[in-house]
């Protein structure tokens, strides 16, 4: 069985969603956007399931913000 390599992982931001969870955005291997939940608990401390990741370089990016800016606006005529 082959190891896994160790990923290169840049942290760009964090908000709190409660006393136990995190939103993290990080950058993976110079690549890829990474948006997850981290937990800090008594029993686990990490990354959870809940996020998405996507790679930068493949035109998802500028379509990502399109959406980011649908979002938000969509949020302003609620």
């Amino acid at each position: 069985m082959k190891a896994k390599t160790k990923q290169k992982q840049i942290e760009v931001g964090r908000i709190v969603l409660s006393d136990e969870q995190d939103l993290v955005a990080s950058i993976v291997n110079d690549e890829k956007l990474d948006i997850r939940v981290f937990m800090n608990t008594d029993s686990y401390t990490g990354p959870t399931k809940r996020g998405i990741r996507f790679y930068l370089f493949d035109d998802i990016w500028p379509e990502f913000k399109k959406l980011i800016e649908k979002v938000d606006k969509t949020y302003e005529e609620l």
